[in-house]
């Protein structure tokens, strides 16, 4: 326990709470379109935030990929199973049954996530734990520059939704570039800045979290036709920039841990149960947080509002959970007796 990279468990937290905001607006409450584009503006490094993680505290694999297998991807099929038929019989008890919403869907779910908007997540990560072990042979022996070339290409990748524009690009499975492109980029980044940048300078951190921001205002106001979903999501190269200066700037406070803090200690459970804070956050928010009516007149507050709610609602719901018999099949982890 003494060898915790505290810091990771930071991130994770952060971004686990940056997916709940992103969730968070309530439908027709009133909330104008700048402060729903400002919300997935600022959330949307979430998901980068947490593959990077994954890559900083897995890459390269040291066992057998047997092994690894066995203890990562395990860990995230039984939780994804269960949530995936949870969520069915929530949309079930809601839709009724037909034919059309219970075989294809079963017979669907090694192949795509059904119901549980959240699951995609799931999915993704468990291609990226396949891919780790045959990635990391050559991560193993790799140098800096080398690693920072592939992180180029990936870039370029990130660049198509801005260059597109002015030269024809092949984004498809005939791209020159399309092997390179995807979250793969985000979990080798991870081990990049873990393994090789020990530190950045505050306003280096500040300048890749704010000129991001400064394009998507100056596009707004100077009225710039663009497809918000495609130049300001996960895989845009403004939304990795933010990540990197995220993890950058968390990675800062360089906070050792020692298992006699009682904040250490909280950081690491809240930590360890953030697998099953992102999994249950959408049911807690839309059947329990979202009905009370008295949160429909806040404005913007009402977004802080119900991201604290459901964060900590979902956080006592999986640390009950925890303490349960098979829990690591339900939200990936069990409280040690």
């Amino acid at each position: 326990m003494n060898s915790r990279v505290l810091y990771l468990d930071i991130i994770r937290i952060f971004a686990c709470l940056m997916i709940i905001a992103m969730h968070a607006p309530i439908p027709k409450t009133g909330l104008s379109s700048y402060v729903l584009s400002t919300d997935s503006l600022l959330t949307a490094p979430g998901v980068g935030l947490f593959v990077m993680v994954s890559g900083a505290l897995l890459l390269p694999v040291n066992m057998p990929t047997k092994q690894f297998l066995k203890r990562r991807v395990g860990k995230i099929v039984f939780p994804t199973l269960f949530w995936t038929f949870f969520y069915m019989l929530v949309y079930w008890q809601m839709y009724g049954l037909n034919i059309d919403n219970v075989w294809h869907p079963i017979i669907s779910i090694p192949f795509s996530y059904q119901f549980g908007v959240v699951l995609w997540f799931m999915y993704m990560l468990a291609g990226l734990y396949l891919l780790a072990p045959i990635i990391s042979p050559w991560l193993k022996q790799v140098g800096m520059r080398e690693l920072e070339f592939y992180l180029i290409l990936w870039v370029i990748t990130l660049c198509y939704p801005y260059i597109r524009g002015f030269v024809g690009v092949n984004e498809g499975h005939t791209g020159i570039l399309y092997y390179f492109g995807g979250y793969v980029g985000y979990f080798i980044l991870g081990f990049y800045l873990r393994t090789y940048v020990k530190s950045l300078a505050v306003w280096k951190c500040l300048t890749l979290l704010l000129f991001p921001l400064s394009v998507a205002v100056v596009m707004k106001t100077q009225q710039v036709t663009i497809q918000f979903y495609d130049s300001f999501w996960y895989l845009s190269i403004l939304v990795a920039m933010m990540g990197g200066g995220w993890f950058l700037l968390i990675k800062r406070m360089d906070i050792k841990y020692t298992n006699t803090s009682k904040l250490h200690s909280l950081i690491v459970l809240v930590s360890n149960c953030c697998f099953g804070i992102y999994l249950v956050h959408i049911f807690v928010m839309r059947s329990l947080i979202w009905k009370w009516t008295l949160l429909y007149d806040l404005g913007v507050i009402q977004i802080l509002v119900v991201t604290l709610f459901t964060f900590w609602g979902s956080f006592l719901l999986t640390w009950l959970i925890s303490y349960l018999p098979g829990a690591e099949y339900i939200i990936g982890f069990r409280q040690k007796k």
